[in-house]
């Protein structure tokens, strides 16, 4: 039962019928608030003047219908309730006009269906209302959470580049000057015991492969070359050294030139095409992959693709893995799409397009 005072726009040109529906719902214990009006002029200045929690509309009127009132209506006020209260009309004209969205129909010799028609329409649209609020609050939440994601992300690339840095500076050069005191040592040893000289010898080889190392963790960790050449240059040496080190052939076109995109958006890019080429040396068993990119003043897409075994993209999907979640965050905070083709034995495709922002 409706509580508030309803307040009903009524388009009615026989003052009769108007005061036996009036009378009618609020018998039922609806109170009402009625505005009558009979054509087009008065339902634009009412609809100015006033908000109206339902329409009541007769049919036929004078250079006027309901079907005219709902179009005007739904142009105005889409969510406002919309009921015709007419006589005899066709099962042709009540299936149009529900379609055409108006919520139903209630013929004047069975008015005492309307006020129960009334409560249901009413308390319909509060839940779509409240449905689309809710809708609301979580694309907001969404929105929020994405922000926030994507400033974690900037201040981990941040710490990346720090760390890599001192990575990179100061641990290979303790391990140099390291390397430098051994073989000053080495020279400075006298006699012939070969031990001596073979314990150098492993060390020295030892602290080479170390100064390796520290090279390869500060590159992974954030390639200085991602800052000093740009994207393409960056995708083109990773997958260099992606293809030496895991012996899976990259295709990976020669003919390209660097894109001028914010830093922000070429390290997300690299950063989703580190890791498709990550989860193929882990789970697709390939033995070549295949990159293409394409890009204009507006739009870049990447597209990644292997030989490997595939797999079924519904069932990985529900797994919401950390990686397939941070490359689709990555490229939403872009504006961007992320897509996987793949079934089993036929390999699998990424194909990421994000607009191309100009740099500030």
């Amino acid at each position: 039962m409706l509580t508030d005072i309803l307040k009903i726009l009524m388009i009615e040109d026989n003052s009769l019928d108007a005061e036996l529906i009036v009378k009618i719902i609020e018998r039922s214990g609806i109170n009402t608030a009625t505005t009558v009006i009979s054509n087009k002029k008065e339902l634009m200045g009412a609809l100015d003047e006033e908000n109206f929690d339902i329409v009541l509309s007769d049919h036929s009127l004078p250079q006027f219908n309901s079907t005219e009132a709902l179009k005007i209506i739904k142009e105005r006020i889409p969510d406002l309730p919309f009921i015709v209260v007419t006589g005899t009309v066709s099962e042709e004209f009540a299936v149009s006009i529900l379609h055409q969205g108006a919520d139903d129909y209630i013929l004047k010799n069975n008015l005492k269906r309307l006020p129960s028609a009334i409560t249901s329409v009413i308390e319909k649209r509060k839940m779509q209302q409240a449905r689309k609020k809710a809708e609301a609050d979580l694309e907001k939440s969404n929105d929020e959470l994405r922000l926030l994601a994507s400033h974690l992300q900037n201040i981990r690339e941040q710490e990346r580049k720090v760390i890599a840095r001192e990575i990179h500076d100061e641990l290979g050069q303790q391990l140099t000057a390291l390397k430098m005191d051994i073989s000053w040592i080495a020279k400075k040893i006298q006699g012939e015991d070969d031990s001596v000289k073979q314990k150098i010898i492993i060390a020295t080889g030892l602290i080479d492969e170390t100064i390796k190392t520290v090279r390869k963790i500060a590159t992974e960790l954030r390639p200085s070359i991602l800052d000093d050449l740009g994207l393409i240059e960056t995708l083109r040496w990773h997958s260099q050294e992606f293809e030496k080190r895991f012996l899976i052939k990259i295709d990976f076109p020669d003919d390209i030139n660097d894109i001028d995109i914010p830093k922000e958006d070429a390290i997300g890019l690299f950063r989703i095409y580190q890791e498709s080429l990550t989860n193929i040396a882990r789970h697709a068993k390939a033995t070549y992959v295949k990159a293409s990119i394409q890009h204009d003043d507006n739009m870049f897409v990447l597209t990644i693709t292997d030989n490997g075994k595939g797999f079924e993209v519904d069932k990985v999907a529900g797994k919401k893995t950390l990686g397939l979640l941070g490359m689709k965050e990555r490229i939403l905070m872009m504006g961007g799409q992320y897509e996987i083709i793949s079934s089993p034995g036929q390999g699998t495709t990424v194909r990421v397009s994000a607009p191309l922002h100009p740099k500030q």
